[in-house]
């Protein structure tokens, strides 16, 4: 049963997403008080930036397919049965926002932003509440190594070249994460590809 399980998580995420990309733009610019408005419709300052991610794929190879099977293959092999939960909970939230499309501002399945993406998973699979914006988000927790990155750490990047965090995501394992990219809406996304593994800046730890 759990072997079944694994292999759906695995299959579904390897048919729906794998991209190498630009992020999202900075929600540091999102105000305190535009971040109170939840749903996309009703975001006063909503950008007609969104993505048609299907045609932004890139192909997979057999490379990325055996990485990406190692790597989910790996979220599921913890100590303790309630990692184990948590970690399946925050799995199946990730599958269920792929492929959403990418929105400046948006908080909703109908198009989202970074960090409204982690703020979102971590809320919903785990009751993890988390600011608003990346740059909040980038103050909590407590900062990791790279070399010591586990399943749900999240990733900070400075993707304007400013010296401020402007996007976030979450660690899936293996050298990938998930995230909502400007130009490919919710996808999974390589840390150590050229562009990401510039442009990172630090990763915090929310989960124990």
């Amino acid at each position: 049963m759990l072997k079944n399980g694994r292999l759906w998580l695995l299959s579904t995420l390897l048919l729906v997403s794998f991209s190498i990309m630009t992020g999202c733009s900075g929600s540091y610019e999102l105000s305190r008080n535009d971040v109170k408005k939840k749903d996309v419709d009703g975001y006063k300052n909503k950008r007609s930036v969104t993505t048609n991610i299907l045609s932004q794929k890139t192909s997979l190879t057999k490379v990325n397919l055996e990485s990406l099977s190692s790597s989910i293959a790996g979220f599921n092999t913890p100590t303790t049965i309630n990692v184990s939960k948590d970690r399946d909970e925050v799995m199946y939230k990730v599958i269920e926002y792929l492929n959403t499309p990418y929105l400046w501002g948006g908080t909703s399945k109908r198009g989202i932003d970074c960090s409204g993406f982690v703020q979102a998973v971590m809320f919903q699979a785990l009751g993890v509440a988390l600011p608003r914006t990346s740059y909040e988000q980038s103050n909590v927790g407590v900062e990791v190594a790279v070399e010591d990155l586990k399943f749900g750490d999240l990733l900070f990047f400075d993707t304007r070249g400013r010296g401020r965090v402007s996007h976030v995501g979450i660690y899936l394992g293996d050298g990938y994460f998930v995230h909502s990219g400007s130009k490919t809406g919710v996808a999974v996304a390589s840390l150590d590809s050229d562009f990401y593994s510039r442009v990172f800046l630090r990763a915090k730890r929310v989960l124990d």
